[in-house]
């Protein structure tokens, strides 16, 4: 059996995204306050609903990595019939949408709950399949057409109870499961109210546990970084910059975030003027960054789990000098530049100078 993937999806799989099935049931608030379900037999997408729910996709995508229990077989289960048994995808999803719902005990916002499978081209011909879960918020909006009355023109308000908004925020709790046990997590899971953590009764309902806990994360992000630092190309990074630039801006970020997010995190350690030069490095540390398995993961960092002497990053000079500092080079006053006659010049600027035995 091939070894389970680490990271998430790459982009190559994230633009073969196809949904093969879909459907949505209504949560709905009854006059006693308790949560039921409306069923629906079908939904039908036209093209920009499917764009839609794919860039949502591809937004779950950067969830936390879990893994199933394995004394919680119920959502696997069900996860496995929905690809075994396509042609009970309205059994299936009907029993799935039930649970989610029966599990929330305070009152839950009415909306939808997506079920959907996809599949992505992970190798040449060669197609594996997820499910997608998708709790959406329903916000009411207004629709208005015009008329004209003795010259005037009128604009008539409807109001739309059922609407369900086509942004990030409607998003408020989602889940992706790999069907083929093709990665190394068995659930991406995020959930608007407590991210980057799970509330209990979501956590409950998937049936999973952390695949990685963060300080592990914290370890495997700041090794990435460091061996794709030490990996680039002088000729192809900006002037003034090198792999301890990188590093220490990495190390800065851990130290300085209660949570992690890849975007933001990249762009704190790719700092380059050249906007097309920094979309290739950004793009070049994600892939780093996925192959660790730490693309796409919130998590809390904790710099704690990283050894001093593992912190630590050294100059030495070809007279013998050796520099070592901690964290970026320019936030505790260095600055390294490229002479023309290709010597290196180091400058230091600190409040006070100590010499030690």
């Amino acid at each position: 059996m091939p070894t389970p993937i680490e990271s998430v999806l790459s982009q190559s799989q994230r633009d073969s995204l196809e949904i093969l099935d879909f459907i949505f049931h209504i949560i709905e608030l009854d006059a006693g306050k308790e949560e039921k379900v409306e069923f629906l037999d079908e939904v039908s997408l036209q093209p920009k609903q499917k764009k839609f729910f794919l860039a949502r996709l591809q937004d779950i995508l950067e969830g936390t990595q879990y893994v199933f229990k394995p004394d919680a077989v119920h959502l696997k289960e069900k996860c496995q019939q929905l690809v075994a048994e396509r042609h009970n995808l309205n059994v299936i999803s009907r029993q799935i949408a039930t649970d989610f719902a029966d599990r929330h005990r305070n009152q839950m916002a009415e909306g939808v709950f997506v079920v959907a499978v996809v599949r992505f081209l992970a190798s040449a011909n060669e197609w594996k399949k997820l499910i997608l879960l998708v709790k959406m918020d329903k916000s009411a909006s207004f629709s208005y057409s015009r008329k004209v009355e003795g010259g005037r023109k009128i604009a008539v308000m409807t109001d739309n109870p059922n609407a369900l908004s086509e942004t990030k925020s409607s998003i408020q709790k989602s889940a992706v499961i790999d069907a083929d046990s093709y990665f190394a997590w068995d659930v991406l899971a995020y959930d608007r109210k407590t991210k980057p953590r799970l509330t209990d009764y979501f956590k409950g309902f998937l049936g999973v546990t952390e695949r990685q806990q963060d300080a592990e994360l914290t370890r495997a992000t700041h090794f990435a970084v460091k061996k794709w630092a030490r990996g680039l190309d002088k000729d192809a990074i900006p002037p003034g910059e090198d792999a301890a630039g990188y590093i220490g801006r990495a190390q800065n970020y851990l130290k300085d975030h209660d949570t992690f997010e890849t975007d933001e995190f990249i762009n704190a350690v790719v700092k380059d003027e050249d906007p097309a030069r920094k979309q290739a490095m950004s793009g070049q540390l994600r892939e780093a960054l996925a192959a660790a398995g730490v693309a796409g993961q919130q998590f809390t960092p904790r710099p704690g789990s990283l050894r001093p002497a593992e912190c630590k990053q050294h100059y030495l000079t070809s007279e013998g000098v050796t520099i070592t500092f901690e964290g970026d080079k320019e936030a505790v006053g260095l600055k390294t530049e490229t002479l023309p006659d290709g010597r290196e010049r180091i400058t230091i600027e600190t409040r006070k100078l100590t010499l030690k035995n």
